[in-house]
Parts: structure tokens; C-alpha cells; sequence
């Protein structure tokens, strides 16, 4: 017995060991499930870490790209870094206006965290923001909510009424979502009531009793403005004022008020019907509501739906430019701010708001330092056409035109608008060349206020003969505003003078400059000047119409038809006649013989051809022409080698900023840029480095952004050669695993586009196309390692929709350069057909300008003609027959005699 209790106990011992072994094996067990959890969550929060570096870097470099503010701003929260969240929306709210949702969130995480005055004054500048960017009823609610959070303090039912009361101001017409203001307010005051009802028993004061009646009717009044207001659920507002009264009718005009706004919403509720039956942003459905709101007059209404479609549609500068015209019309100056502000946020490429704005802020008399940074911002956007920046210089100059009025007796407005135009000329002529100003209208403006303001004629002479010089000595456009100015602030003398050069220069439209001529004779020249005017308009159009008919000869012989005009009816329409008559009017009319009026022939061609200009000649010294466009700069062809050649440089970069990008590929030797006359850069030069090594570490920089624009590096040689051998850099043949994008944002950027393509296998390389200042293309091309990850990523990103944006994407596949004509035929396999843009090559020579066939009549054949069935087999016969000419031989100069001879 003694043994077995023995036993039992050592076995009770080893089984308590075994019990305490298990759970300590149990808490290791547990305590490495939450090691592992724990570095989980650390490899979780690095990752998340690598991915905010990553956007902020993107941002750094390309802040306007929605989307990294976006994936940064939720990664932060996430994490839940306040600070850095801060930051991430600050920044974000910088460069685009703020979506509902997004401010939604800011608030709710920033609210709770208020502790004193100074946090609370901030959330009121954030809840600001917040209203500058959309009107949003859930944002006022929650501005309401957070004004009721300041009940304890002194004045805090006065602020938490006046929160209401601007809620109601702002967005308590919104016909859909304004009932929920007007309700939380009603609610508010009932509650303030209720607290005012005395308890059972109590015996109540005067005091009291004026409080209740006073906060009483307070709540009747709050019943009676939202019954009088045309919302949704109306009836309902009305049944709950009732059951609230006690009764089931009200005072009459609580009930015609009501009727009136019943009224309204009737008429306008198919339109809400139809807001909520169609798809986002429902454009078409605000226009008709907004045309059904215009007819009212009513400008609280047309504000507050204009408000409503713009927070659906803020990407629609059509838009923005009906609400803001409507707004100048109304002429309240705090609100046109504003809303110019939000609509260059929203769309800043739309350079008819920039217009708008500055012509806005010019009625109200701003000062000239804002219109001057104003005009700055518009003009730092990045427009994408010269049309845009036209637009913006010429109103502008307008503005300081009209300066020019008010400060009469200053210098200063008037060499600040000299200034300002030549810079705009610059600006339009370095980067657009003639079409930044295609029809001269900085330079007529500029002349224009030299002879009024600077009383300088000679001056303003001067600019008009450089316009003419420029380019538009054959438009008559141009010479007529020349001549109204001239006749404007001139002499006769000098009208006369314009008016005879217009007429032996003008081809576009000659008779407007000879009515102007016989008319300025008429009624500032004497007999004889109006004679000889009269003869040397007749003698002109003479020569006019001769060139009119001879282009019509030429047209018809190229097509070889002859043109017949009828009436319809088979009667062929006489040629028509320009007259100058007696009184020197004109007057067309059909042939026929009158003594008294001189006649002129016209072509039966309704258009005429220009005079072609004369070939330029060639200049032979390159070392004049240098000297007489700008400062020379001499190169010496023997370092070529050693020396790079850099264009499409920014006009205001200088050496020493370019010397900063080289001076990593090896020692610079010398740096010369090219520049004109007026010592500013021409954007392109030369950099000569000690080594060959070096241009090779040089042309690798050859596309990379320097202030804004992709620099072009290539090796200096001799252009002549160059141009017999021209080199693309980029493949031209098909490229499996090459995809080509276009149709993309202008806003994308290059890191979003990688992200975007990554998913579909390893990228080699992200090319995206620009314009030579910069501006996107829209274009790109996204190079991976194999045929197969392009092919996946052509099927499933290929219309895409990124914003208003659908993108193509497809393999590249550039058409051929300088293809022949003749091998963009239909294949005969394949029939199809190689289309390509640019300039047309043919294998074959084109007719003669004089059309004149040089071969003597004799050794001219007759045309063969082919008939259809002979048209298939065309090739071969040519072949056919080229190969007989070629086995026959050149005649000999005796065959050739004897064929003259015909012996």
C-alpha cells in the first residue's frame, strides 16, 4: 500500500509538471502569435510608409495630379498621423477645390480635437474654406452642429442662431436638401422651448411667462418662413405646423404664402424628378433648370441652382462663364469674386474666365499691383494654343490703355504699357511665331497709343511699316486700319500715300482697298488726283482679272473639264463685269455695252489666285545675317567633337543655370548662347567640353525638363550634312512591346501613368510626348520588357476612363517617314490601305508651273486609250512598254534629224 501511494504521488507530481510545462508551452505559444502580429503590423505601417514617401515625392513634382493627393490623404489617415494628414489637405486644398466628401472628413477629424479659442478659430477658417469651394447642405449642418457645441459660452445662443440664419441664406432655397436646415433650426428653438415649460405644481412669474410667448412665437415665425419657401415636402411641413398649432387651419396668410410656394414647386418638381432619374452630373437637366429659373427673375433662386449644377459639373468652363456673366450683371461685387476665384480653381485652362475675370476686376477698380499679379497667374497656367495667350495679353493691354485715361500726367503708366506689349509680342512671336498675333493687334494698339498718348506720329509710323513688313503687306484688312488711322491723326498726303501702296500690294481682297481709294479722292482730292486714282483702279483690276482668268485657265486644265455655269434651267449665266462708274461706285452686272462706264472683266472663276511671291535669294553670308538678327557666335567646326549643341531652351535661362545642369557629364570649357539683337537668349547654343566623354554623358540629358521645358541635346555637325542624312531618335517600325497611349489627361503625370501600366508587368521605360514649351501632348509611350505584358495591357486599359478623359491604347505601330505615294496603294493581298499624315512624296514629277510640254510635236505619240477591262493589267503594260523604250536605245543624232526631216 505504502509503494502504490507512492506511486500515486509521483504520478500526481509528473502530472502537475506535465500540466505546468503545457501552459508555459501555451504562453510561448500565445506570446509568439502576438510577436508575429506585432511585426506584421510594423511591416504593414513601412510599407505604408514607402508608399506616402513615394506620393509626396510625386506631388513634390507634379502637384497637380488629383490622385496622388488623394491615395496620400487616406494612406495618412490610415495611419492615422494626424499632422502629416493636416499637412496632406492643406496642400491638397491649395491646388484643387475640395470635394464634399473630403471636407466632410477634414471636419469630423479636426472638431473633436478643439480644447481652446485659438483651435476654434481655426475650424471656423476651415468651415470657410469649406464654403468657398461648393455650397453643401451637409457641410452647413455640420457647421450648425459645431456652432451648438458653443452653447456654454457667454454668447452662445446668439451664435448658434446666427450659424442657422446664415445656413438658411445660403443654401435654404436648395429645393431638395434645404428642408433639413430649415427643420434642425425649428428643432433647435423647440427644445429651447420646451426647456421653458413650467413643471406641474409650479407656481410661474411674469418673466416666465413673457420667455415662453416670446420663444413661442419665435417657433411660429420659423413654420411660417419655411411654409413660404417652395422645398420638398411641403404638405408635410404644413400637417406638422397644424398638429403643432392644435388646430386644422391657419391664418390666412401663413396659407397664401404657402400656396404661392406650392405653386413653385409644382412647376419645377418634373425638373427634380428628372435630376433624380438620370445619371451624374445631370448637364442637361440644370440647363433646362436653369432656363426654367431665368424666367422668374428671381436671383436667389437662379444663384442657388447655378450653385447646384456647378457642384456636379466644376469641370465645365461653360458653366462657370454663364454663372459669372449672370453674376457681373447683378453687380455684387463680393459674390463676382468669389465666384471668379472658384471657376479659375476649377478649370484654369479656360482662358475666356481669365479674360472675364480681369475685365471684372477692372470694374471695380482694383488696384494695379492685383491686376498685374492677376494677369501673371493667367499667363503662368500653360496654355496650349497662341489664341489663348492672345486673348489674355490683348485684355491686359486694354486694361493699361485705359489706365492711361485717369493718370494723364504720368510717365510711368505709359512706359509700363510699352513695356507690357513688347513683352507680349516677344512672348507671342518666340513661341508661336506670326500666328501669336496673326492680325497685328498689339502692334496696331501699341501704335495706336504712341500717337495719342506719346504724341510721337513718326513712331507710330514706324510700327505700322513693321506690321506691313511682317508679313500682312497683302491683306487688306491690315492696310485699311492703316489708312482709318492714318486718316484718323495724319494728313492727306500720307492717306494718299498708304492707299496707292495698298493698291499695287493688296491680293486678298482688292476691291475694298479701291472703293476706299476712289472714295478718299472724292472727298479730299481734286479733279485730276481722282482722275489719275480712277485710271490706276482700272488699270489694277485690269491686271487682276487677267490673273484671275489665267488661274481659272490653269484650274480647268488640271482637271481637264471645262466649268459652264447655268441657272438651272440650261442657260448658260454670262460672265459677270466689275464697273467703276462716273461716281466711282462699283456695281456687277451681266455684258453689255454702256458708253458711260468703264468695265472691267472678271473671270467666271468665283476665286482667284494670289501672286505668288518671288523666291527669296539666298544669302550668302551667314555671318551678316547673324549680325543683323542678333549678336554672332563663332564656333569653330574643328570641336565639333568636344562640343554639344543645346535648343528649346527657356528665353530667360542663362549660363550659369546651364552650367549647373552640365557640369556632372565633365569640365565645360566654354558656354555661348545664342541671342538676338536686343541681347535676350534665342534658346538655343553651344557647350564645349574638354573631352569627347563628356558631350557623350550629355546627350543622355538630351529631353530633360530645365525650367518647364524639355531641353534638346544633339551632337554639333554640320547642318548641311545633317539635313542630306536626318536621324529620328525614337524606332519608327512596329514594337511589340511598346504600347502607345493617347487621349490622356493633360494633367496626368508620368509617375500616375507608370502606376497605372505597372500592374501588367516590369516597365522599361515611360515616355511622355510634350510640345517643345513644355505643355503635354496627351501623348505617351510605355516601353515593357516582353510582347506579352504589352498585349495584357492593351486589352484590359484600351478606353479607359480617366476623368473626361477615355484613353486609347494600342501597339506601336508608327507610320513609315517619306513613304512614297505609291506605296500607300492598296496592297493587292491585303487591300488595304497605308494612311500617314505630313507632306505627300510621289515617285513621279509633278506638271510644270507653265504647263507647256517641251517635246517636239513630232516626237509626241498618241494617247492610248484603255478600256476598262485593259485597266487591271495598267502595270504590267507600263512595264511592258518601258521595258521595249529601254531595249530600243537613245536615237541617235542622224535618227534624229531624219525623223525632222521625216525621211
Amino acid at each position: 500500500m505504502a509503494d502504490a501511494d507512492c506511486t500515486n504521488i509521483e504520478m500526481k507530481e509528473c502530472t502537475a509538471l506535465l500540466n505546468e510545462h503545457s501552459e508555459h508551452e501555451k504562453d510561448e505559444i500565445v506570446d509568439d502569435d502576438t510577436r508575429s502580429e506585432q511585426e506584421s503590423d510594423g511591416e504593414s505601417e513601412k510599407e505604408i510608409e514607402n508608399e506616402i514617401a513615394a506620393y509626396s515625392k510625386q506631388i513634390s513634382q507634379n502637384p497637380y495630379v488629383y490622385d496622388n493627393h488623394i491615395k496620400k490623404i487616406k494612406l495618412l489617415r490610415e495611419l492615422g498621423d494626424l499632422h502629416r494628414l493636416r499637412e496632406a489637405r492643406e496642400e491638397m486644398s491649395r491646388h484643387f477645390p475640395l470635394t464634399e466628401e473630403l471636407w466632410l472628413d477634414w471636419l469630423r477629424d479636426e472638431i473633436p480635437l478643439v480644447s481652446d479659442e485659438t483651435e476654434r478659430q481655426k475650424i471656423e477658417q476651415l468651415f470657410q474654406k469649406a464654403f468657398e469651394d461648393y455650397q453643401s447642405v451637409p457641410v452647413w449642418l455640420e457647421y450648425v452642429q459645431f456652432a451648438i457645441g458653443r452653447m456654454s459660452e457667454k454668447d452662445g445662443l446668439a451664435i448658434v442662431r446666427e450659424a442657422f440664419e446664415r445656413a438658411l441664406t445660403t443654401v435654404g432655397l436648395h429645393v431638395s436638401q434645404g428642408s433639413n436646415i430649415w427643420e434642425a433650426y425649428r428643432e433647435f428653438e423647440n427644445a429651447l422651448l420646451a426647456g421653458l415649460v413650467p413643471s406641474a405644481g409650479t407656481v410661474v412669474t411674469k418673466e416666465e411667462e413673457e420667455s415662453f410667448a416670446v420663444q413661442n412665437q419665435r417657433v411660429i415665425n420659423l413654420f411660417k418662413r419655411h411654409l413660404a419657401v417652395p422645398l420638398l415636402h411641403m404638405k408635410r411641413t404644413m400637417d406638422e405646423y397644424k398638429e403643432w398649432l392644435g388646430q386644422d387651419t391657419v391664418d390666412q396668410d401663413t396659407q397664401d404664402s404657402f400656396n404661392r410656394a406650392l405653386e413653385v414647386l409644382e412647376n419645377v418638381q418634373f425638373l427634380e424628378d428628372k435630376l433624380l432619374t438620370t445619371e451624374t452630373p445631370h448637364l442637361e437637366v440644370y440647363q433646362e433648370y436653369i432656363e426654367h429659373e431665368m424666367k422668374t427673375n428671381d436671383p436667389s433662386r437662379i444663384i442657388c441652382i447655378f450653385e447646384r449644377a456647378i457642384k456636379d459639373n466644376c469641370l465645365n468652363p461653360s458653366l462657370w462663364l454663364q454663372y459669372t456673366t449672370y453674376l457681373d450683371k447683378l453687380k455684387v461685387k463680393q459674390q463676382i469674386s468669389s465666384a471668379y476665384e472658384r471657376a479659375i480653381r476649377n478649370c484654369p485652362w479656360s482662358s475666356q474666365l481669365w479674360v472675364n475675370y480681369i475685365l471684372a476686376m477692372e470694374r471695380q477698380n482694383k488696384e494695379f499691383v492685383f491686376m498685374k499679379d492677376l494677369a501673371d497667374k493667367a499667363l503662368l497656367v500653360g496654355f496650349t494654343n497662341a489664341a489663348d495667350y492672345l486673348a489674355v495679353w490683348c485684355q491686359y493691354c486694354d486694361y493699361l490703355r485705359r489706365r492711361l485715361d485717369f493718370l494723364k500726367d504720368d510717365t510711368e503708366p505709359l512706359e509700363t504699357f510699352r513695356l507690357t506689349v513688347e513683352r507680349a509680342s516677344d512672348f507671342l512671336f518666340e513661341n508661336f511665331g506670326k500666328d501669336g498675333d496673326p492680325e497685328a493687334v498689339l502692334q496696331q494698339l501699341i501704335a495706336f497709343v504712341e500717337i495719342k498718348y506719346g504724341k510721337n506720329q513718326e513712331k507710330a509710323r514706324e510700327i505700322w511699316n513693321q506690321v506691313m513688313q511682317a508679313g500682312h503687306g497683302a491683306t487688306a484688312a491690315i492696310w485699311l486700319h492703316y489708312y482709318r488711322f492714318e486718316r484718323m491723326y495724319g494728313d492727306s498726303k500720307h492717306c494718299r500715300r498708304i492707299l496707292q501702296k495698298a493698291l499695287n500690294s493688296v491680293t486678298d481682297w482688292p476691291e475694298s482697298i479701291i472703293q476706299a481709294y476712289i472714295n478718299f479722292e472724292r472727298e479730299e482730292g481734286n479733279l485730276e488726283q481722282y482722275d489719275s486714282a480712277v485710271a490706276k483702279c482700272n488699270a489694277q483690276m485690269e491686271r487682276i482679272n487677267e490673273r484671275r482668268a489665267k488661274q481659272a485657265e490653269r484650274e480647268q486644265t488640271i482637271q481637264n473639264k471645262k466649268i459652264k455655269k447655268t441657272d438651272g434651267k440650261g442657260h448658260s449665266i454670262q460672265p459677270k463685269t466689275t464697273e467703276i462708274n462716273e461716281c466711282g461706285e462699283f456695281s456687277l452686272k451681266h455684258n453689255s455695252t454702256n458708253k458711260n462706264k468703264r468695265k472691267i472683266k472678271e473671270s467666271p472663276a468665283d476665286s482667284y489666285a494670289k501672286e505668288e511671291p518671288p523666291e527669296k535669294k539666298k544669302k550668302d553670308n551667314v555671318q551678316s545675317e547673324s549680325q543683323f538678327h542678333g549678336e554672332s557666335v563663332k564656333h569653330d567646326p574643328t570641336k565639333d567633337n568636344v562640343t554639344a549643341f543645346v535648343s528649346n531652351l527657356d528665353f530667360t535661362l542663362e549660363e550659369d543655370r546651364l552650367k549647373n545642369v552640365f557640369e556632372k557629364c565633365g569640365e565645360i570649357v566654354s558656354i555661348r548662347l545664342v541671342r538676338n539683337y536686343k541681347g535676350k537668349s534665342k534658346g538655343f547654343g553651344y557647350i564645349e567640353f574638354t573631352d569627347s566623354n563628356a558631350v557623350l554623358q550629355a546627350l543622355k540629358l538630351d529631353r530633360e525638363f530645365v525650367d518647364g521645358r524639355p531641353m534638346f541635346v544633339s551632337r554639333c555637325e554640320d547642318r548641311s550634312v545633317v539635313k542630306n542624312t536626318p536621324l529620328f531618335k525614337f524606332p519608327t517600325q512596329l514594337e511589340k512591346n511598346k504600347l502607345f497611349i493617347k487621349g490622356l489627361p493633360f494633367t496626368f503625370s508620368k509617375e500616375a501613368l507608370e502606376e497605372l501600366f505597372i500592374k501588367h508587368g516590369t516597365i522599361k521605360e515611360v515616355r511622355m510626348v510634350t510640345y517643345r514649351n513644355g505643355s503635354p501632348k496627351g501623348i505617351a509611350y510605355i516601353e515593357y520588357d516582353n510582347e506579352q505584358s504589352a498585349a495584357q495591357a492593351v486589352l484590359h486599359e484600351d478606353g479607359l476612363v480617366i476623368g473626361n478623359h477615355t484613353i486609347s491604347v494600342a501597339i506601336s505601330n508608327p507610320p513609315e517617314r517619306k513613304t512614297p505615294f505609291s506605296s500607300r496603294l492598296p496592297a493587292p493581298q491585303t487591300g488595304q490601305m497605308n494612311l500617314g499624315s505630313g507632306k505627300r512624296e510621289t515617285t513621279f514629277r509633278g506638271k510644270a508651273r507653265t504647263q507647256i510640254s517641251l517635246v517636239p510635236r513630232a516626237l509626241r505619240k498618241p494617247e492610248q486609250k484603255i478600256s476598262a477591262s485593259e485597266t487591271v493589267h495598267s502595270d504590267t503594260v507600263t512595264e511592258t512598254s518601258a521595258a521595249k523604250d529601254a531595249g530600243k536605245g537613245p536615237m541617235t543624232n542622224d535618227e534624229f534629224r531624219n525623223l525632222l526631216l521625216k525621211k
